[in-house]
């Protein structure tokens, strides 16, 4: 095997690729290129859809691959089909900053073979893997292999990261198993058509949802799992803030009231998860905003209006916190997502 360096910090997920405007994304065909530049091109396309690892290319003489990416809001997919290749991310790839993301990938073709977590894990075609993007780890396939991958942002599951990786090690532990691998398959069945749907950014919610369920589902069956109570009851106190954004009104007293516990009992289960309740209200309402503008639909409505939608009351509030988040104006950004 030839080994390839792999730095790139491109990883795209909920960022648009440059020049993707949220059409189905070819990102690699090595069909059309000479053989001398496809291990590179492969390389590069990696680099574009994954995070910074080393990639080992079976026999970079012969290098034959297909890629492609779909955009569902804050959810991603991707599929690889390629002759034989391993990537190796290393602490010194793990000390560069790329955002935390859990990969949920349906092995298509080939028998695929993770290492990660002291744990060696042998996956045919049919069954699902679950990898954690932000630690180290060894995957690869011989021969010809291919991978649907649903890329999911860690801070959106809203539970602890080391519950998250518990179950990363068994999802089969869990009665959402072949569950969560029907949805995979169907989404990428339909991916393109799915992308370009007016509730595209719904069915990327539903799907983060359904990885939530799957790993809340597996801590559950698991008694000594790392993960105390109270991380699951993240998950619903996430979900009600996120279903509630639009209301100036929502603040920790009405969560703790809709939870049916205390506001000290709040507090103590954000202080369990290392969870900043406001803070992560202001950034999830300057996020829900921050959408709304790069959509087509909304490019004649007011930048107040669009603050009100997220929850902001003042719209002059909205724009100095909107700067100070994202480093431009909810003017601008709209001008460049244009």
């Amino acid at each position: 095997m030839q080994t390839f360096e792999l730095t790139l910090q491109n990883f795209w997920l909920s960022v648009r690729i440059a020049g993707y405007q949220g059409c189905m994304a070819l990102l690699l065909d090595t069909s059309v290129l000479e053989p001398d530049q496809r291990a590179d091109a492969f390389v590069d396309a990696m680099g574009r859809a994954s995070v910074p690892c080393a990639i080992h290319l079976e026999n970079p003489e012969r290098v034959s691959a297909r890629m492609n990416v779909w955009n569902l809001g804050a959810a991603s997919l991707f599929r690889s089909e390629s002759t034989g290749m391993r990537l190796t991310r290393t602490p010194r790839h793990v000390r560069s900053a790329s955002m935390p993301v859990l990969a949920i990938a349906l092995q298509e073709i080939g028998i695929g073979h993770l290492d990660q977590h002291d744990e060696q894990r042998r996956v045919p075609a049919g069954e699902l893997l679950m990898t954690d993007l932000t630690s180290t780890y060894d995957f690869s396939w011989p021969g010809t292999g291919a991978s649907q991958c649903l890329y999911v942002p860690m801070d959106r599951l809203g539970l602890p990261i080391d519950t998250v990786r518990d179950a990363a090690t068994r999802p089969h532990h869990s009665n959402l198993y072949p569950v969560m691998i029907a949805h995979v398959r169907e989404l990428f069945r339909s991916a393109a058509l799915l992308e370009t749907d007016p509730a595209a950014e719904q069915l990327g919610e539903a799907s983060i949802e359904l990885a939530r369920a799957l790993v809340a589902s597996i801590a559950h069956a698991n008694p000594d799992a790392s993960a105390p109570r109270s991380a699951l009851a993240m998950t619903s106190i996430r979900r009600y803030i996120r279903e509630h954004l639009h209301d100036p009104t929502l603040n920790p007293a009405r969560i703790a009231h809709a939870h049916n516990i205390s506001l000290r009992q709040l507090y103590k289960i954000c202080s369990d998860n290392g969870f900043r309740i406001e803070q992560w209200i202001i950034t999830q309402r300057l996020q829900k905003a921050r959408d709304e503008l790069a959509r087509p639909a909304t490019v004649d409505l007011p930048i107040a209006t669009v603050a009100h939608r997220a929850g902001f009351v003042d719209a002059g509030h909205f724009s100095r916190r909107f700067r100070q988040a994202y480093g431009l104006s909810p003017t601008r950004w709209r001008q460049l997502r244009d």
